[in-house]
């Protein structure tokens, strides 16, 4: 905007804001003026589209008012001067310094005052309103405003008056005082209407459609953010553009268009970091560690509102810290630790009684009430439940009332009394469809399922329990990235385990056959990974994460850092704590980076399983077994082509657990090596098999009617079961792997788009021996590259991330023998340790591999975080989203020199022809003979198919 274009463009030339350009040699009072005038006017009409520019003009100004007086006209400066104090009232307001933008708005007011010009003093109280609102300082903020408008109107000034109707509109919307926000945002639109202000009418629009999204009409505040969106654009107005995108994302959040939500926050948080508004950007990082809570991805959602609550208390935002601080309540509640929630929520209260904010002191109630559930206090839960939907109807606050009510039913649920909760549900579940709100219906359709099942009503409970599961569906398979699906999956595993609680039921009296108990146990089985699976083969990966490259390098480099430091005790935990927050940084941004263009990526579906196209997939001889867990009741599903059967009651859940853990704590006694109890081996033998045998007798005798003719069985274990070794299991005269081929699968569904798919030939075969820490690792690289018709070896200082990418995508077998490391805290930081660093699942998963069998010659490799529904994490996993269709993988630490021999004995069944579970079933039995305790020969397990 040059001085021309300003309204009081009395200067002659131009002068940027933009540049430290020297003022003007030749001022004079009226040219200072002149200029002073139109960098006012310039400041306001960046305000919006351009931020940065208005801070800029203001700091101009000041240099030209710093300048004048040392021209020596100090004298005749007074408007200059209290333009000074105006813009840069602005100015901190942009940049987040309220108090500082009082103090300046009111010594230009104070300017104005005594030079005879009220209307401007009025004018200058206009940003003061924001300032003091945004402090939370309400009463003040509507005496200010009450105040400038009587002074505006008796100006006669209605562009200025219908400001301060806007801003009435904004103190409104702070306060929750909605109905009366929604009625001074329509009065600012005709006014800014008619007096031709279309950037101050789609501020209008905003705030009407924020006040109309809190009272409920959802559908009116999304044609009016719509118009709102659309005119922001068309006049540039960037920073409404974003004001738009937040607010409709938040009613995206709120509706459970978790998609849609998590695009628009992130989105609308990189424009406020690219105009430098940290206020807005302050809001926007709250906001997107809500939609984190909401999705029940809880230590990012933690770790988002403490970085919230930090930039809050910097920038005295009393209202918003007093918010975060609940939904850290709620966080921590929900993350086990009631204690602490308890102490942010009281300390939110007490900020809320301090702003005499009732919708705020609802809002903890609420929190308080869900905290009290999960301490099983229905009596307490119901009271607080009850008061907070008392307040937030009062308020008008239709959304928020709905979840009170929820949760009020809830607890009327847990206290045994049906009768009155069902009324309740039906009620808030009508309205909740009204309204369009999916979190709501989906709690209150579980709520009813759970009153229908305590009263008998099997067909009234599935019902809704399939329409709550299928909500469930229609929202996870939007959501972008496997944390955020998996931890909103883990946050709704009930109706799925009520549903198959109910076929099981229909099963034992005959009214369900085993496809029926199969195809519901297995629905909400590894579901995220099946998707990510199902995109893979489609070409549908995930974003490029183009914005972690810096952090890749210093990730790198750290790893490299700590392995020449193992010695250097206090160095390397201070490496280790910087390790640790690169990580966490790398993964927020690549989630970031995701979410950003989560709308345009394209929707995965999935199919039911097909069992019928199962039992065709499966020849003579071939089985199935999917173990499920039901009230502590281990059970299977058996597969063959003749049908599916279903085993009850194999044995308690949590003796099956205990039997697991002491099988591992039998074979990990060796994990530092067998010479220090060599002479004790026989004994050590003895008593992990009879662990093994008795675990046997749980999991596996039952079922071997069913098995008799069965050569080959896939396993789809549950839970701990996937860190048992199956082949070792004895039944006290042979062990399974003298019986059967095993191979593994993290769902049905899975295994079955494995065994319709062929995999690649062992032809072609990549190894790499990383024999700087594993001395044997050269020597079995090559041993396996040459034992295939082509093979490549890269050993020593070429075994690297690097040669493994240029070469993975065209071999057929891919052999690491490296150390391995599984990182329990992070399962996606597990690592293969390569000569030039660590080779992560994280990064492996951008791998593109075509159908290779991968075999990792390295300790504990196997090894998987296992979440709700099954959902593992780990290398596995990641060579799997890969593209790989089988995985040979250590369960444990493996000796060195036994595994190549190990290795040996399995490419040369490869060589032959043999199927990877033939010749690893072979290796097994020919280590067997060789080292007969479990630990030498059974680490090693196969994943994905025979």
């Amino acid at each position: 905007m040059s001085l021309q274009d300003a309204p009081r463009g009395q200067a002659a030339g131009q002068w940027p804001a933009d540049d430290e350009v020297p003022p003007p040699s030749d001022l004079t009072v009226e040219s200072t003026r002149a200029l002073g005038w139109a960098l006012k006017d310039l400041c306001y009409s960046s305000w919006s589209s351009d931020p940065q520019r208005a801070v800029r003009a203001a700091a101009t100004l000041r240099r030209l008012r710093d300048a004048a007086h040392t021209a020596g006209l100090s004298q005749s400066l007074g408007e200059v001067d209290a333009l000074v104090g105006w813009t840069e009232g602005v100015a901190h307001v942009i940049q987040g310094e309220m108090d500082a933008a009082i103090i300046a708005l009111d010594a230009a007011a104070n300017s104005f005052a005594k030079l005879g010009q009220p209307q401007h003093a009025a004018l200058t109280q206009v940003p003061k309103i924001m300032a003091l609102t945004m402090l939370g300082r309400h009463d003040d903020a509507a005496h200010c405003a009450e105040g400038a408008q009587r002074a505006l109107l008796a100006q006669g000034d209605m562009l200025a008056a219908s400001k301060v109707a806007l801003n009435l509109g904004n103190l409104h919307l702070e306060a929750d005082r909605y109905a009366a926000a929604a009625g001074c945002f329509r009065e600012a639109a005709v006014l800014f209407a008619r007096v031709d202000d279309p950037e101050h009418s789609v501020m209008a629009d905003i705030g009407l459609a924020d006040a109309l999204a809190a009272l409920g009409d959802i559908d009116e505040a999304a044609r009016t953010y719509a118009r709102a969106g659309t005119r922001a654009t068309e006049h540039a107005f960037p920073v409404l553009q974003a004001m738009v995108e937040e607010s409709v994302a938040l009613l995206d959040l709120v509706r459970g268009r978790y998609r849609e939500a998590l695009a628009g926050l992130e989105g609308s948080r990189r424009r406020y970091a690219e105009l430098e508004m940290p206020q807005h950007l302050a809001i926007a990082h709250k906001q997107l560690a809500d939609a984190y809570l909401e999705l029940r991805l809880l230590p990012e959602a933690l770790a988002g509102h403490e970085a919230a609550l930090e930039r809050f208390r910097a920038l005295d935002m009393q209202v918003e810290r007093a918010w975060t601080l609940v939904q850290r309540g709620r966080a921590l509640a929900l993350a086990g630790q009631s204690t602490h929630a308890e102490a942010s929520l009281a300390e939110a209260a007490a900020l809320f009684v301090g702003l005499d904010n009732t919708t705020g002191a609802a809002a903890v109630a609420l929190a308080r009430a869900e905290l009290a559930q999960a301490s099983d206090d229905g009596t307490r839960a119901l009271a607080l439940a009850r008061e907070a939907a008392t307040r937030f109807a009062r308020a008008g606050l239709v959304e928020r009332r709905l979840r009170a009510e929820a949760v009020q039913a809830q607890a009327l649920l847990s206290l045994g009394d049906v009768a009155r909760a069902q009324p309740l549900i039906d009620a808030t579940l009508a309205e909740a469809r009204a309204h369009h709100l999916l979190p709501v219906q989906m709690r209150c359709l579980t709520g009813r399922a759970m009153a229908a099942m305590a009263a008998g009503d099997r067909q009234a409970a599935r019902s809704d329990l399939e329409a709550a599961t299928e909500l469930f569906e229609d929202q996870q398979r939007t959501l972008p990235g496997d944390e955020l699906r998996s931890a909103f999956q883990n946050d709704h595993l009930w109706p799925f385990q009520a549903l198959l609680r109910l076929e099981l039921e229909a099963h034992d009296v005959g009214l369900a056959d085993g496809e029926k108990v199969l195809a519901r146990l297995d629905r909400f089985r590894a579901r995220t990974l099946a998707d990510r699976l199902g995109a893979t083969h489609r070409g549908v990966g995930e974003v490029p994460q183009v914005e972690t490259e810096g952090l890749r390098a210093q990730l790198a480099w750290l790893y490299r850092r700590l392995r020449q430091l193992d010695d250097e005790a206090d160095t390397s935990a201070l490496l280790t704590a910087e390790l640790r927050k690169t990580e966490h940084e790398l993964l927020e941004r690549a989630r970031r980076s995701r979410l950003a263009t989560a709308a345009h990526l394209p929707m995965r579906t999935q199919a039911e399983l097909d069992v019928r196209l199962l039992r065709r997939s499966l020849a003579p001889g071939d089985a199935l077994v999917e173990y499920g867990v039901h009230a502590d009741e281990l059970f299977a599903c058996s597969v063959t082509p003749s049908g599916v059967q279903v085993v009850r009651r194999l044995a308690a859940w949590p003796q099956v657990v205990d039997t697991v853990r002491s099988i591992r704590f039998q074979i990990e006694a060796l994990r530092h090596g067998t010479a220090p109890v060599q002479r004790h081996l026989p004994v050590l033998e003895q008593r992990v098999q009879a662990h093994l045998q008795r675990l046997h007798a749980m999991v596996w005798q039952p079922l071997a009617p069913l098995l008799a003719q069965s050569q080959r069985v896939l396993i789809v274990p549950h839970a701990q079961l996937g860190a048992v070794p199956f082949a070792a299991l004895h039944d006290g005269q042979r062990c399974l792997a003298e019986e059967v081929e095993i191979a593994f699968a993290p769902s049905t569904r899975i295994a079955l788009d494995a065994l319709t798919r062929k995999p690649a030939a062992a032809t072609r075969v990549l190894a790499l021996g990383e024999s700087t820490r594993l001395p044997h690792a050269a020597s079995e690289a090559h041993a396996v590259a040459g034992l295939l018709p082509q093979g490549w070896a890269f050993v020593g200082h070429e075994a690297t991330i690097a040669n493994l990418f240029a070469h993975a995508g065209r071999a057929d077998v891919i052999h690491l023998a490296c150390h391995g490391q599984f990182r329990s805290d992070n399962p996606v930081f597990s690592a293969l340790h390569l000569h030039d660093g660590p080779l992560t699942a994280e990064a492996i998963e951008t791998l593109r591999l075509s159908g290779a069998t991968v075999v990792l010659s390295g300790c504990e490799t196997a090894l998987s975080d296992i979440g709700g529904g099954d959902e593992m994490f780990g290398l596995t996993r990641a060579f799997l989203v890969a593209g790989a269709a089988r995985v040979v993988a250590a369960l444990w630490p493996v000796d060195d020199a036994i595994t190549a021999e190990f290795m040996s004995d399995l490419y040369a069944a490869l060589r032959r022809g043999e199927p990877p579970a033939a010749a690893l079933r072979q290796a097994q039995l020919a280590t067997r003979r060789r080292h007969a305790h479990p630990f030498y020969w059974a680490s090693f397990s196969l994943m994905g198919r025979w």
